[in-house]
């Protein structure tokens, strides 16, 4: 099939394209930054009252266990750390449009959610684990890298179950599919639109690549650790809509971050561990 949508014109004539408020990028970076401190971070925190209220929120969560309750966000930031805030702005700023239902790919509500929140806490668990890549940064990652598919659902509604037929038959992943219906796949587009947000080219790379870990040009062991958490969130079967049934992992990402088979086992029982100790926590804060 020839493509006939350019990736510049699919974004320019999508309507309800994701967006990052500019509290929660700004926290983001902030957070990242040599110089944050809880009092720079609280007050960005500050300027945004539905954020304020979701970090205190889960500052008083009972997972904290907390005698007392906490009302100032500068006292919230010391209590969670800088990772649990960052995290959390983030997990806020994209759950309105992450728990959307994505008919184009045959996914519910918070099915994407799901997903995208367990490649995150997968990507962390991996990044931590080997120690090669930042794990804020393999969360974040984890978190946006399919936001492209938010895009791309509209202009594949109806179109799976014909797809899924083509690449059963050609035997190829459903991403290639994509590439050869349109011309590029839902990764490239979910980089696109990071590159419009202005996101650091360490966060566009695993976006790009998440499915395709060895063409990243240079190697990034966030991509391979963001594609580790991929796999580990479908292997438990977040998420997997008809695109799951055809899954390509690339076992090289393996070797070039040290993790053997075993390794692995370790990492998918810690993953699953996390993954429920953390899913409901975040959603619950941020949508109570």
């Amino acid at each position: 099939m020839t493509p006939t949508l350019s990736l510049e014109d699919l974004v320019a004539r999508t309507t309800d394209l994701p967006t990052l408020p500019v509290a929660a990028l700004a926290v983001m970076r902030e957070a990242e930054s040599s110089t944050a401190s809880a009092q720079s971070v609280a007050h960005i925190l500050q300027q945004d009252q539905s954020l304020t209220v979701r970090v205190l929120r889960l500052a008083n969560s009972a997972f904290y266990g907390l005698s007392r309750r906490v009302l100032d966000p500068q006292e919230a930031v010391v209590i969670l750390g800088m990772r649990s805030v960052r995290n959390l702005a983030i997990v806020a700023g994209t759950y309105p449009w992450l728990a959307k239902p994505l008919q184009g790919y045959c996914l519910g509500p918070n099915e994407l959610w799901s997903h995208s929140f367990g490649v995150a806490v997968g990507a962390q668990l991996v990044a931590n684990r080997t120690e090669n890549a930042d794990a804020d940064a393999a969360f974040t990652a984890g978190l946006l890298h399919n936001i492209g598919k938010v895009a791309l659902s509209i202009w594949l509604e109806g179109k799976m179950a014909g797809l899924l037929d083509i690449a059963e038959r050609a035997g190829l992943a459903f991403d290639e599919i994509e590439r050869k219906m349109l011309g590029f796949d839902h990764a490239e587009v979910g980089a696109h639109l990071a590159e419009k947000w202005n996101l650091p080219t360490a966060l566009v790379a695993p976006i790009r690549y998440h499915h395709r870990p060895s063409a990243a040009e240079p190697a990034s062991y966030l991509v391979d650790a963001v594609h580790v958490g991929d796999y580990l969130a479908m292997s438990i079967g977040l998420g997997l809509s008809g695109e799951g049934l055809r899954y390509s992992f690339d076992g090289a990402c393996l070797e070039r971050l040290g993790i053997t088979s075993d390794d692995l086992d370790e990492l998918s029982l810690d993953f699953i561990t996390s993954y429920n100790q953390h899913e409901k926590l975040f959603e619950e804060a941020v949508t109570a």
